[in-house]
């Protein structure tokens, strides 16, 4: 952005009274700081109270969602991205960075300067006052354990139905090791095979969500196996693997994602998470109920939210299939994905992990498959040649339990559903 002489010093001495809307304002913190849009109206008016701009600039910027963001190279979603510089981003811009009102030469004078919105928002997040802000925050935190992702970042190529994708991930991190060294995950092909037989049509208009999206892989997956999809909603609390999701997004070109840094479950409000120290894929999500180890272990406090929440505020009325892996917790996400679940009948497929149903989750194994089994008309696992079957009483469920404990590793995957059409498209 182009600087207003004398703007901070003026600032400095007395308060500036700005008829700039608060709303736009923080409207255009989402987008500009952020990258993304506001999750509703509700919220923009939340922080609209705030009024100063400089202060709603400092929230944003020193919020871990910003530093994710910078850490990921600031990556931008949404149609705003490709619009012309509109006045009121001009207007929102200098509110924040002065609290002041642009006169309509300097608005003339920054639509000169800047070709197109992402020049706008690097110039934006480029200015002293941002900077600023950031170096503040820098030298506030208190250190943390080294986390996992670190400077030696690698890149790895992977084939998901014919599409060539590059995955960036941290070197020594353990679910990157096992990515790069060992065969393929089972679970990856069975995922890419239930979409292409479920949406046949390429998934056009469908909205999907991967829950406990790591570093993206799955997330790639959907988008080739579902290439013409309205939304893939992508939720990740981590605040080492979030960055490399938003990059292995942007990098390999999936527009339709929107990505999302906190948790999901059966509430609204803040939780911890347990860290794993050598793999990200081990986080879990820590409840009141839950029985998991605590000693040497690294915590970060996360937002947690209801997924039907999510949907509301961000105007999204279908869900069509529930990817989720979040490591005992995938009870929790269903509750809070209730409405969407009676609404719309999504696919859901899950991982069943018994060691995590007993510790995070802390619930007897076999108690889980019976409730997964009597709140949908269908559940099915996958015999040896990884082709799903229909597990219809009790006996199934009992080699469920069996087959997983003695031969899987004791984790597995499962579909739960009340159609079964897109069995005969299986292939």
């Amino acid at each position: 952005m182009t600087p207003r002489r004398g703007a901070r010093k003026k600032v400095g001495m007395e308060p500036i009274v700005t008829n700039i809307p608060n709303i736009e304002t923080v409207r255009w913190a989402y987008r500009l700081v952020l990258g993304r849009e506001a999750e509703s109206e509700a919220v923009l008016v939340h922080w609209a109270a705030l009024g100063d701009g400089r202060v709603i600039l400092s929230h944003f910027v020193r919020s871990p969602e910003a530093m994710a963001n910078r850490a990921a190279g600031a990556p931008s979603y949404g149609a705003w991205i490709t619009a012309p510089i509109d006045a009121s981003a001009i207007r929102a811009a200098f509110h924040m960075r002065f609290n002041a009102t642009p006169s309509a030469a300097e608005i003339v004078a920054e639509r000169g300067a800047h070709r197109d919105m992402p020049s706008f928002r690097r110039a934006f997040l480029a200015s002293p006052e941002v900077r600023a802000l950031e170096e503040e925050e820098t030298t506030r935190l208190v250190p943390r354990p080294a986390p996992v992702v670190s400077a030696n970042l690698e890149e790895h190529a992977v084939t998901v139905l014919g599409r060539r994708f590059t995955l960036r991930g941290d070197g020594p991190e353990g679910y990157w090791r096992d990515l790069v060294e060992k065969p393929a995950d089972p679970s990856l092909e069975r995922l890419t095979r239930l979409v292409r037989a479920a949406f046949p049509d390429g998934g056009a208009g469908r909205v999907l969500a991967d829950v406990g999206a790591n570093i993206g892989l799955t997330c790639l997956a959907l988008a080739a196996a579902a290439p013409y999809h309205a939304e893939l909603l992508c939720f990740e609390p981590d605040e080492r693997s979030l960055p490399l999701l938003k990059h292995n997004l942007v990098a390999n070109d999936v527009p339709n994602a929107r990505v999302f840094g906190h948790a999901l479950a059966e509430r609204d409000g803040v939780a911890r998470l347990r860290c794993g120290t050598t793999n990200a894929a081990t986080s879990v999500l820590v409840e009141p109920h839950s029985r998991v180890q605590t000693t040497g272990a690294m915590f970060q406090e996360v937002p947690v939210r209801r997924l039907d929440s999510v949907l509301a505020e961000h105007g999204i009325e279908r869900l069509d299939l529930l990817k989720l892996d979040v490591e005992g917790g995938e009870n929790l996400v269903m509750l809070g994905a209730m409405e969407a679940i009676a609404r719309d009948r999504p696919i859901i497929f899950t991982e069943f992990n018994l060691w995590t149903q007993m510790t995070a989750g802390a619930r007897n194994p076999m108690e889980v498959l019976e409730e997964w089994r009597a709140a949908f008309r269908h559940m099915l696992a996958f015999d040896e040649a990884g082709r799903p079957f229909p597990v219809l009483d009790q006996d199934g469920l009992l080699w469920v339990l069996h087959t997983v404990m003695t031969q899987r590793g004791c984790v597995d995957d499962l579909i739960l559903c009340d159609d079964l059409a897109w069995l005969e498209r299986w292939a």
